[in-house]
C-alpha cells in the first residue's frame, strides 16, 4: 500500500513549484507492530506534505524566486517517496525514509523562517518622498540637467524642461524624488548647450530624506564642477 497518493498543481507566478494535495488514508487498523510503524510513517509523510504546502503558499506571496529550483526538486522527491509501497519495505528501508523525511522537515522549517523574514522585509520597505531644490551657482548656463538613480541607467527627462536652460545663477524649483532605503545613491549630470560637462557627480541622499538643496559649483581654474548641500 502506498503511503499517500498525491495531486499537484502550479502556484500563480511560481510556475514550477508544486502544491501537493493529500487524499484520504485507507490504511487498515491491523494492530501489528509493522502496521503501527507504517501508520506512523504515513502520518509523518502527511505532515511533511502539509508543511510543503505551507512553504509553497508563503513562497508564492514573495517577490523573491531564489527557492524555485530547490522546491521543485524537493516536491519531486517527496512525490517519489509517496509512491513507494510501505508494506513491502524492510525495516531498514523504512528507517531510511524516516531519516530522509526528517531532513526535509528541517529544511522546510528553515525555509519557512527565512521566507517569513523576507516577507516582513518586503512589508517594511519604506518609500521616501524627498523634496530637492537645485541651485546653479556655476556662472555657466546649463542646458541639460539630469538627476537619476545610480542603479538606473535611464537618465529620465531633462530637468531644465520647457525653459530650455538654467541660467548661471538660477534655482530650479523643488522636485520630489521617490526612493527606497537601498536607492539613496543618485547621479547628477549637468552640461552646456554643446553638451560639454559642467558637473557629473554622485549624490548620496542618506540622511537627507527630509529634503535638501543641491548647489552646483564650478571652478574655471580646474574646469571641473562639484556639488554642495544646504
Amino acid at each position: 500500500m502506498r503511503m499517500r497518493e498525491m495531486n499537484t498543481k502550479k502556484m500563480k507566478n511560481k510556475g514550477e513549484v508544486l502544491l501537493m494535495c493529500l487524499l484520504a488514508a485507507v490504511l487498515p487498523a491491523c494492530g501489528s507492530p509493522s502496521g503501527e510503524r507504517i501508520a506512523e510513517i504515513q502520518g509523518m509523510y502527511a505532515d511533511l506534505v502539509n508543511l510543503h504546502n505551507e512553504v509553497v503558499e508563503v513562497y508564492a506571496s514573495l517577490e523573491d524566486d531564489s527557492y524555485q529550483e530547490e522546491l521543485d526538486a524537493m516536491a519531486e522527491r517527496i512525490d517519489s517517496i509517496g509512491q513507494q509501497d510501505a508494506q513491502e519495505m524492510t525495516s531498514e528501508e523504512l528507517n531510511a525514509v524516516v531519516g530522509e523525511m526528517s531532513t526535509y522537515e528541517e529544511t522546510y522549517n528553515e525555509m519557512m523562517a527565512s521566507m517569513n523574514e523576507m516577507k516582513e522585509g518586503e512589508k517594511e520597505k519604506k518609500i521616501y518622498e524627498v523634496p530637492v531644490t537645485i541651485e546653479n551657482n556655476t556662472g555657466v548656463v546649463i542646458h541639460n540637467l539630469y538627476l537619476y538613480k545610480d542603479s538606473d541607467p535611464d537618465k529620465g527627462e531633462n530637468l531644465v524642461g520647457d525653459a530650455g536652460f538654467l541660467d548661471g545663477f538660477q534655482t530650479l524649483n523643488i522636485l520630489n524624488l521617490f526612493m527606497e532605503e537601498d536607492e539613496m545613491l543618485w547621479h547628477l549630470e549637468a552640461t552646456e548647450e554643446s553638451e560639454k560637462v559642467v558637473a557629473s557627480v554622485d549624490i548620496d541622499f542618506t540622511g537627507k530624506t527630509d529634503g535638501t538643496t543641491i548647489v552646483i559649483k564650478f571652478s574655471f581654474d580646474s574646469m571641473e564642477g562639484w556639488v554642495e548641500f544646504e
